[in-house]
């Protein structure tokens, strides 16, 4: 509301006050503007034709001016050469063109709205609207001219526009009376249809527009021109007619003439039609159709007549086409405020009433008097393919909107009228004339929609607009619809009335195919034609309004394609599929045709909007309905028609669409109808009411196979649909053609009355072979079956319909057949049993053929004989019982004279196995051949009665009787006969056998093959039984002297029958207990070998095992042959040999005790050990062999059995696996391989050459540390005699490194094995000096409560007492058996003699010491020992009171025994509240640090006393040389500066600080770092660059990193004290200066100046061992020499903003502990060695902090690693102490396997070292690498050192040196689990964890300086 208040006040002053200025327009960029909103080509004719027609204008002519003349007559003379082109006229350009129409002239107003822009015309029933479509006149024009009027003698009009710079004028006045366009009266250069021509009379009726052109363009080519004039023309109501001249000369005519117009009646009510519920308004009512008679349909035909060329004797080609529009008037109703939007944007009300015209479809005039000719019914022979090419060929033409023109100019004006048609999807909106929009139909749509500006598209932008135009497009779809209803239904009712031509026409044509095949082929490719149109639908079935308003083309996939990817090209395939259909189309099809085309939808563009709202008035007008079809039935509703599928439509579907049909609209069908596609449901149904011709059926039963394997779900219902077939089979008289279509060819009445049958009730189809013989009623007829085709039956998907007849159940049937029952007639019978005799031959096995012989009618007369003389006599053909006859081939000659016999017929052509199989004799029977034996006169050679009985096919009885009877002779026997199962037949390897009876057989013939197999059928025997062997050879056995030929020729006879598929190998498992194998064995009492038999289950094939005394195969026998075969046992098993080993353990001892019982000589004695040793070698060896045959269970009995002889001076004992060892072989150099774990090996144990048996029982290659510990417990004394003392204490070494018990028990606590030194100290005269000392150690071995731990040599020294080695891991070791320190068993006990005094010099002068290095003394980091639980209150002065005294004497007391001794310090707890330290004069500083370190220390050693008292007696400066963290530690007070820093406090002060030794310290660390000051201008790193100006800002913000927190900046802030000197400090680059000693007489004074207060330099004396360890262990910016910071750091760390409150001792405690509680967690993440190995590509580290950078470069290179673990000696990849071992890939392992003894070396160094850092001993390894320069690496938290520099430095001399160097090597690598890069911070953390460790390094060196 304020807004609206802001405007009407400023608004009512400037009203009153404003001054008033026209608003300028440049009128020539506005129309430049306005022309480019019209893209289309040609808008100004359009405009034109456009006015014209609103003008009501019939004709309009268009005058081309050219500027080139003799380009017309090149044109001429091309047309009369034949060389006509478009592109003749390319030279010609337009100089100048005139428009004019007859229509009305111009009136006052239309000149007014002329001169203005944007003035339309308010007409509503014109289509003129925004009054700038004249304008498009200065697309080709600078200056046009307009001449109108002159009517009813009004002179002429004229206007001329012209430009004044950007401004348009007109100049207006009358015309001359000849300012007409000139014209000639040249017949040939007029039309004579062009209506008004310049010729008429009046030519002042006429409206000309000159327009002389801009720029000169070529003359437009007159097709593509003609194609856009006659769509101009599409839908005006009054312009009829368009001539076009160039020069004066008429190049083109189009002439529209209305031929019919009538109203679209109603169609009667009994039609399939009806209009109920039809809606005829749009969906808000905007648009209504008026009454039924406003629906038209118009009929015009349009004329093109086209020169060719430009010259006017030139030839004119002439074109015609008819087309059909439907109007209707539509009544409208427009809401009020959609009105008055409409009136602001177009300047006019709409109209209450407008005509809405739809294009339907078009045809070649010849084509619709084809149609007229033929009565709309059927298109006869002559006319049907030349109408149909007519009607292709303007498909094909149509296929694009803008055809391609074709080089022969014969079709030019052609192509013109062929555009007038639209194809599918082409149509286009019709706004007056034709725009850019199309329909997304082959329907063009004329209607007043209110348009965009340049009228190329309907105006959807505005609101009003849109809604008016999308209603309007609503009621024109309905329009569609309605009209589409009444095209149809009048196809319908003319399809109805031809139906009776059409039936007469397939009469004909079934008739005419059973004679000719042959179709037309001009036919069958114009039918091909039709689908050749490419479409691009949606592939499901959608509705038209959903198709419309999708977005996505898609493409229709028809069923048959997959057909060829399936099946090939197999021609029967596609018809089966896509059935042919020849019928040609009539005139109703074509018709529906051309109107369903016109339907055919795609998506409309370029707005879809168009086509959505033509689909939806569609769909609406008659939603309850689909839209119709034409079927074969006829015109249906789309829902109730099928679309053909698969080939289904050929069984007789009334209601499916033709192919043709959907090949043509396929569109039209699947989206606008909808039609359902046909089922196997429909099909189904269909066949119930039917019933199948024959060729019908044919065809179904190929087409199913095919549709299936297209379909396969479809075969699941094969049953259902046999079970609906019926069928007929037609009579000889009656023909079918190929369509299945049966015709009679005689009258109806004289045809055979035909059969319905069932096809459910037909089970079987037959096989070929039979199909020629009776069949059962359940079989295909055979005509329809060899119709159908085998290969089509036997198909899988007939498997549950028919199944091959099977041959028993035809037997059966055929059984009770008279061709078999009675013989005849002779030809079935023969025929019967031909096929019966092969399908019997065809039969595999006995049992089947028996039992199909059991069906056939043996016992009835069906074979037949021939009983006349010749086998011509018919007459003499006779049919018998089977068993009375004999076979044709049967030799009866022998018996001719004895009987009468019959031989089947020899032509019958059956087998003889079935012949006798269902009873023909072969021969005589056994009980004729025998009673009549002495006629026939056989005799004693068997071989004719063999052959005959050979040849003769007996029966089961006959071989029976044969095989009992007594008939054959034996050889050497003429008295006797024999079975043939009591005689052989001649073998050689028999002989030997004295029961083998051989039979008689002439020696001179030998015996076929034939024979033998029959003889071996009858029972003659190739080999004797095996009882009969074994008997034969036990009995051998069994005699005192046997034939060993004989023996051993029976034993290779037996065996070589056994074995796999041997006669005797079923048998023979009873034998294998039977003793019959010539076996050796050795005794094992004796020793002798001896001879006997063995059965197979107790003799063994493998000689070794005689060892063991166990029976094996003789050996001059083929032992492997024999064992293979009679499954002798190669070896015993592992349970036999174990017990067998037992045994020979125990025969073993049984001699040894009998020899020592009964005594012996010592010969004797050693020849008995040799024996037993040589014999158990022997059976090791043995043993070993068979190792991996044993398992676990086998040998667990040897565990607990001593089995393994040695020999122990000159006698025999026997001992456990776990008692001995494998003894070392020799190297390949001859030298053996002795460390000292195999000296303690061979020196402890008993030792035997390697065996794998053995190792498989238990026996290692070396013993373990838990097994020699177990030694020494038991038997300390005999190890140590056999170890000696160093190898004894390395033994002990070892069990401290890896200690082999979980807990301390009784038993070790009391054994006296651990190593005790009585040390005896002695001077001895010395040389140079007097006298030194030495000592002298005892050893003794005793408990470890017996023994001492020397943590104090003074104490030591006192008393004597057995001590522990000094070493810290043997210390460890006895402390934890129960060892105790010296410092706990001698007691000390102080007395304090004379005077005490207080404040004195000495008392004031030690307090203020320990007050100042109170934080350094409580620091943990000083000693490895736990703090006392009060131990900075020990310090406190409160707490700590300090007297002087004369004299302090000392009493040390050890069991029994006291010293007395003066020392110069002590401390005594005087009351509760505190405790008195004592001192006397020239105190021993070293007596201070212990007096000191047992106030502050749990438990004070030497070394803490020693360093208690540098700490205290050496300069600062002094302790930060040797590397003690003096800064970290102490925060000094500096001086005050001028100007503080804004994050920091300074804390002044000038001299020594001398607050109490408790309280007043310096702020510890944590409390350093403030945050930053309010006002936020500086932040962290800020403040660290001004407390550390020699660090980079870089290295300060690398360090902080992102987003610092205060306790981060803390954290920099120490770290930096600590890595930086001091501002102003040049130490770093200095080489000496810097006073760190104290005066000579060593008093306590202030140790930063001498007594002249000047600072005493360094002196040149060396630092000691530590000091040189340090020193030449510097990292990176922490310099040797470096100033004192109490005095001299110009920078406070301490306090924070606005507090000067100083920090409390606990503070600086806890700050250190935090630090060295971190570095000690980093320092322990070390993590295990990866046991494969490390393989590293070399990295690049580029990410140094600037200032930082190290070499040129500016970057650090990792080298490569790769190495992998090396397998040691031990049998395992590490070192004794368990330490990884790995080698570089690239040199392999040769050297460690050479120098391994150097592992071990460095081994016990790494070990050391690792104690003392407390890492575990996975997370550190050797490696050997000779190549590169790394020293060490860290690898993921593991450390690997180089054992090359080992080698190099230090394996002649493992001291001191050694191990300082690898100790800061260690620390080095830790630092690297912080820092990856070598920079300062990297350093500061080496010289760190240095510090924190040096206490446990110091007693570590102090152990290796001691040993």
């Amino acid at each position: 509301m304020a807004n609206n208040s802001a405007y009407n006040t400023i608004l009512a002053s400037i009203a009153t006050d404003g001054v008033d200025t026209r608003v300028e327009v440049n009128q020539r960029a506005l129309i430049d503007k306005i022309l480019a909103r019209y893209s289309s080509v040609g808008a100004v004719y359009r405009e034109l034709l456009q006015n014209s027609n609103d003008a009501e204008a019939t004709v309009a002519e268009i005058y081309i001016t050219t500027s080139n003349s003799s380009a017309s007559e090149n044109a001429t003379s091309s047309v009369k050469n034949g060389n006509s082109s478009s592109n003749s006229n390319q030279h010609d350009l337009v100089t100048q063109v005139v428009y004019r129409n007859n229509g009305l002239p111009f009136r006052p107003q239309d000149w007014s709205r002329l001169r203005a822009i944007a003035e339309g015309n308010p007409d509503v029933n014109k289509v003129g609207a925004f009054g700038v479509g004249a304008y498009t006149m200065f697309s080709i024009c600078e200056e046009p001219l307009v001449i109108s009027g002159g009517k009813l003698g009004v002179p002429k009009e004229a206007m001329a526009f012209y430009w004044k710079g950007d401004s348009l004028w007109t100049k207006s006045g009358s015309a001359p009376p000849s300012s007409g366009v000139a014209t000639t009266n040249n017949n040939n250069s007029k039309s004579s249809s062009s209506g008004k021509t310049g010729n008429v009379d009046d030519e002042n009726n006429w409206t000309s527009f000159y327009l002389p052109s801009r720029d000169p363009y070529p003359i437009p080519d007159f097709v593509e021109f003609g194609q856009f004039l006659s769509a101009s023309l599409t839908f005006t109501p009054c312009l009829k007619n368009i001539n076009v001249y160039v020069n004066d000369t008429l190049i083109l005519n189009i002439t529209k003439t209305i031929l019919e117009s009538h109203v679209i009646e109603k169609p009667k009510s009994t039609s399939w039609w009806k209009n109920d519920g039809a809606l005829t308004s749009s969906t808000s009512g905007m648009f209504t159709f008026g009454n039924g008679s406003d629906l038209l349909q118009t009929t015009i035909r349009m004329d093109v007549a086209l020169r060719n060329g430009l010259n006017s004797d030139c030839p004119i080609e002439k074109s015609t086409i008819k087309a059909r529009y439907a109007s209707a008037l539509v009544k409208t109703c427009i809401p009020s405020s959609i009105e008055t939007r409409m009136v602001r944007v177009t300047k006019k009300k709409p109209p209450k009433e407008l005509t809405v015209q739809i294009f339907m479809n078009a045809a070649n005039e010849d084509e619709d008097e084809t149609s007229e000719n033929n009565g709309g019914t059927v298109v006869d022979e002559d006319s049907k393919s030349a109408s149909k090419r007519k009607l292709i060929g303007r498909k094909t033409n149509n296929n694009k909107n803008q055809p391609r023109r074709p080089s022969d100019s014969s079709g030019r004006a052609a192509l013109i009228t062929s555009s007038f048609a639209p194809s599918p999807g082409s149509g286009r909106i019709f706004i007056g004339f034709r725009t850019s929009q199309t329909t997304g139909l082959g329907i063009h749509l004329a209607a007043p929609f209110l348009p965009t500006v340049e009228r190329e598209a309907i105006d959807f932008v505005d609101a009003a607009l849109r809604e008016y135009n999308l209603e309007l497009l609503e009621i024109c779809g309905m329009l569609m619809r309605l009209a589409l209803e009444h095209a149809m239904c009048r196809i319908g009712v003319q399809w109805e009335e031809g139906r009776e031509a059409r039936e007469r026409w397939l009469l004909e044509e079934a008739t005419n195919a059973a004679t000719e095949e042959e179709v037309d082929a001009d036919e069958s490719a114009t039918t091909e034609e039709f689908n050749k149109e490419e479409k691009s639908i949606s592939s499901s079935l959608l509705s038209f309004a959903s198709y419309m308003a999708r977005g996505v083309k898609q493409t229709v996939s028809e069923a048959i394609k997959p057909v060829q990817s399936i099946f090939g090209d197999d021609d029967e395939t596609t018809e089966l599929l896509n059935p042919s259909d020849l019928r040609p189309l009539s005139i109703e099809e074509r018709e529906s045709i051309l109107l369903m085309k016109s339907y055919c939808p795609r998506h409309s563009t370029p707005d879809a909007l168009v086509g959505q709202y033509l689909a939806k008035g569609f769909v609406r007008c008659l939603s309850s309905f689909s839209p119709p079809v034409l079927t074969v039935g006829g015109v249906m509703r789309g829902s109730e028609a099928k679309l053909p599928n698969l080939g289904m439509e050929a069984f007789g579907c009334s209601n499916v669409v033709r192919r043709i049909m959907l090949d043509n609209a396929l569109e039209y069908y699947s989206l606008i109808a909808n039609v359902p596609t046909l089922t196997l449901d429909d099909l189904v149904m269909t066949l119930k009411s039917n019933v199948l011709e024959e060729k019908q059926l044919i065809r179904l039963m190929k087409w199913w196979p095919k549709v299936c394997r297209v379909h396969k779900t479809m075969e699941r219902s094969g049953l259902r649909l046999k079970e609906v077939i019926r069928f007929e089979i037609a009579p000889k008289d009656r023909l079918a053609n190929n369509s299945g279509i049966t015709v009679p060819v005689n009258n109806a009445d004289d045809a055979q009355e035909t059969k319905v049958h069932r096809l459910e009730s037909i089970l079987y189809f037959t096989p070929a072979m039979l199909l020629d013989l009776p069949l059962p009623e359940a079989t295909f007829p055979p005509a329809l079956q060899k119709a159908i085709g085998h290969k089509t039956l036997e198909n899988s998907v007939y498997s549950d319909w028919f199944v091959p007849l099977p041959f028993d159940i035809w037997t059966s049937f055929i059984s009770q057949h008279s061709c078999l029952i009675e013989g005849n007639p002779k030809d079935i019978n023969m025929a019967v049993l031909a096929v019966i005799g092969k399908y019997f031959d065809s039969l595999e096995g006995q049992q089947a053929k028996r039992r199909f012989v059991e069906l056939l009618p043996r016992n009835n007369p069906c074979i037949p004989y021939d009983c006349g003389d010749n086998e011509s006599d018919s007459s003499k053909y006779m049919t018998a019982v089977p068993k009375e006859l004999y076979l044709p081939s049967s030799d009866l000659s022998a018996f001719a004279g004895v009987g009468v016999f019959h031989k089947v017929s020899d032509q019958l052509k059956v087998s003889h196995a079935f012949l006798t199989a269902i009873g023909v004799r072969t021969a005589i029977s056994i009980d004729f051949l025998f009673l009549h034996l002495d006629a026939l006169r056989w005799n004693t050679n068997p071989k004719p009665l063999i052959k005959y009985l050979h040849d003769a096919n007996l029966s089961h009885n006959d071989l029976t009787k044969l095989r009992s009877t007594k008939y054959l002779p034996a050889e050497n026997d003429e008295t006797h006969v024999y079975a043939p199962s009591e005689l052989y037949f001649k073998d050689k390897d028999l002989e030997i056998f004295p029961f083998v009876r051989f039979l008689q057989w002439p020696a001179s013939e030998g015996m076929a093959k034939a024979h033998r197999d029959f003889l071996l059928k009858l029972g003659v025997t190739t080999d004797p039984p095996l009882d009969f062997v074994m008997n034969f050879m036990e009995e051998e056995c069994r005699k005192e002297v046997r034939n060993e030929n004989v023996y051993e020729a029976a034993l290779n006879y037996l065996t070589q029958r056994l074995g796999p598929n041997g006669l005797y190998e079923k048998e023979f498992a009873r034998y294998r207990s039977t003793k019959f194998l010539p076996c050796i064995r050795q005794n094992l009492e004796t020793g002798d070998v001896i001879t006997e038999m063995q059965s197979p289950s107790g003799c063994y094939s493998n000689p070794s095992a005689l060892i063991m005394g166990f029976s094996t195969l003789d050996p001059q026998l083929d032992t492997i042959h024999i064992a293979s075969r009679t499954k002798c046992n190669k070896d015993p098993s592992c349970q036999v040999l174990i017990k067998r080993l037992i045994q020979l353990v125990d025969i073993s001892r049984a001699k040894v005790e009998h020899f020592e019982k009964h005594g012996g000589r010592s010969d004797d004695r050693q020849k008995l050990v040799e024996n037993i040793l040589t014999l158990f070698d022997a059976v090791f060896s043995y043993l070993s062999t068979r190792t991996s045959d044993f398992e676990t269970r086998d040998v667990s009995a040897l565990a607990k059995k001593p089995f393994i002889p040695c020999e122990i001076r000159g006698q025999v004992e026997f001992y456990l696996p776990s008692q001995v060892f494998f003894r070392k072989e020799a190297s390949s150099t001859g030298a053996a391989l002795e460390d000292d774990h195999d000296v303690i090996t061979q020196s402890l144990f008993k030792q035997i050459k390697f065996n794998a048996f053995l190792s498989l029982v238990g026996v290692k290659a070396e013993p373990s540390l838990q097994e020699i510990f177990d030694l020494m417990v038991e038997k300390p004394d005999v190890v140590l005699d056999s170890l000696g003392e160093e190898m004894y204490k390395a033994v002990l070494r070892r069990i401290a490194s890896d200690p082999p018990f979980k807990q301390i028990t009784a038993s070790i606590r009391s054994s006296p094995f651990l190593l005790g030194y009585l040390v005896i100290d002695e001077e001895v005269a010395s040389e140079e000096e007097g006298k030194d000392h030495v000592q002298k150690a005892q050893y003794v071995l005793a408990r470890a409560s017996d023994i001492y731990i020397v943590d104090n040599s003074f104490l030591r020294r006192q008393f004597p007492m057995l001590v522990s080695p000094m070493e810290q891991t043997l210390e460890e070791l006895y402390n934890r058996i129960g060892s105790k320190y010296v410092s706990e068993v001698v007691k000390k006990d102080f007395e304090v003699q004379g005077g005490t005094y207080r404040d004195t010099a000495l008392t004031k002068s030690l307090a203020s010491r320990l007050r100042e290095r109170r934080p350094l003394l409580l620091s943990p980091t000083n000693s490895s020992r736990p703090m006392a639980q009060n131990a900075a209150k020990m310090l406190d002065e409160n707490y700590l009171e300090i007297l002087q005294a004369d004299k302090i004497h000392a009493k040390y007391t050890f069991e029994r025994s006291s010293k007395h001794l003066t020392v110069t310090c002590c401390s005594k707890q005087r009351t509760s509240q505190k405790i008195t330290l004592f001192v006397t004069a020239n105190p021993d500083w070293f007596d201070i640090g212990s007096a000191i370190g047992a106030l502050i220390l749990q438990r004070c050693q030497l070394e803490d006393a020693l360093l208690l008292s540098q700490l205290l007696e050496s300069p600062l400066e002094t302790l930060r040389h040797r590397g003690f963290p003096v800064d970290r530690i102490l925060r000094p007070v500096s001086k005050p500066q001028p100007k503080p820093l804004p994050a920091f406090t300074e804390h002044t002060s000038q001299k020594p600080y001398q607050g109490n030794v408790a309280g007043d310290t310096p702020r510890a660390a944590d409390e350093s770092v403030s945050k930053p000051t309010s006002n936020g201008d500086e932040g962290f790193d800020t403040i660290l660059k001004q407390m550390f100006p020699s660090c980079s800002s870089d290295v300060i913000r690398g360090l902080l990193g992102p987003n610092p927190t205060r306790e981060k900046a803390r954290d920099v802030a120490n770290m930096l004290a600590t890595a930086l000197p001091p501002p102003g400090d040049d130490s770093m680059e200095k080489t000496g200066g810097g006073n760190n000693t104290l005066p000579g007489d060593k008093s306590i004074v202030d140790d930063s100046t001498n007594t002249n207060g000047k600072k005493d330099k360094a002196p040149k004396n060396k630092l000691g061992l530590m000091g040189k360890m340090l020193r030449g262990r510097n990292y990176h910016g922490v310099g040797s020499e470096s100033k004192q910071i109490v005095h001299e750091h110009k920078q406070s760390y301490s306090g924070n903003a606005g507090n000067n409150t100083s920090s409390t001792p606990e503070q600086d405690v806890s700050t250190q502990k935090s630090l060295e509680s971190m570095l000690s967690s980093a320092v322990q993440s070390s993590r295990s060695v990866d046991h494969a190995g490390v393989r590293s590509a070399e990295t690049l580290l580029n990410h140094l902090p600037h200032g930082l950078e190290r070499g040129s470069e500016g970057c650090e290179v990792i080298p490569a690693q790769n190495i992998q673990a090396f397998k040691g000696p031990h049998g395992n990849y590490k070192s004794r102490s368990g330490i990884k071992v790995f080698y570089s890939v690239e040199t392999g392992p040769e050297y460690l396997t050479q120098n391994f003894s150097a592992v071990e070396q460095f081994a016990v160094v790494i070990q050391h070292l690792a104690s003392v850092y407390k890492l575990n001993l996975a997370t550190v390894a050797i490696y050997y690498e000779p190549k590169g320069n790394a020293i060490a690496f860290n690898s993921n938290k593991a450390l690997y050192f180089n054992l090359r520099f080992f080698c190099a430095l230090h394996q002649q001399d493992v001291g001191v040196a050694c191990y300082s160097y690898w100790y800061m090597t260690f620390a080095h690598e830790l630092a690297h689990n912080l820092v990856t890069a070598h920079n300062k911070e990297h350093g500061s953390f080496t010289e760190s964890i240095a510090a924190l460790y040096l206490p446990d390094f110091a007693k570590l060196v102090t152990r290796i300086g001691s040993n």
